[in-house]
């Protein structure tokens, strides 16, 4: 399949770990492309113009694309400033302190 047709089977939750401790976390690069993966598909819905059908409620809505590439380029937006953080944190942590992961407490 084209990589610009925004195949939709790539979209899959990140996969998640459990610490010793018991926090949860995700590997910060899984997060951005999947971020990344969901404004693709988005875009490549927007592509000959016609609104874009979502279902919500049981019921057909119709989006315009405008909207959606908005949406897209706002999920894009987030993936890159999590990159920044993520390289501005490997780049100022020893080798031993990097996780390289999103983590939250497991609850």
């Amino acid at each position: 399949m084209n990589p610009e047709e925004g195949d939709e089977t790539q979209l899959r939750a990140p996969e998640v770990s459990v610490e010793a401790d018991g926090r949860l976390t995700v590997p910060a690069d899984h997060v951005t492309a999947l971020l990344r993966s969901v404004a693709h598909s988005w875009r490549a819905g927007t592509r000959d113009g016609s609104p874009v059908l979502v279902v919500e409620g049981g019921a057909d809505v119709s989006l315009e694309p405008v909207t959606v590439r908005s949406l897209a380029d706002a999920l894009t937006n987030i993936a890159d400033q999590l990159d920044v953080q993520y390289i501005d944190i490997t780049t100022h942590t020893s080798p031993t302190s990097r996780t390289g992961s999103v983590s939250g407490d497991h609850g």
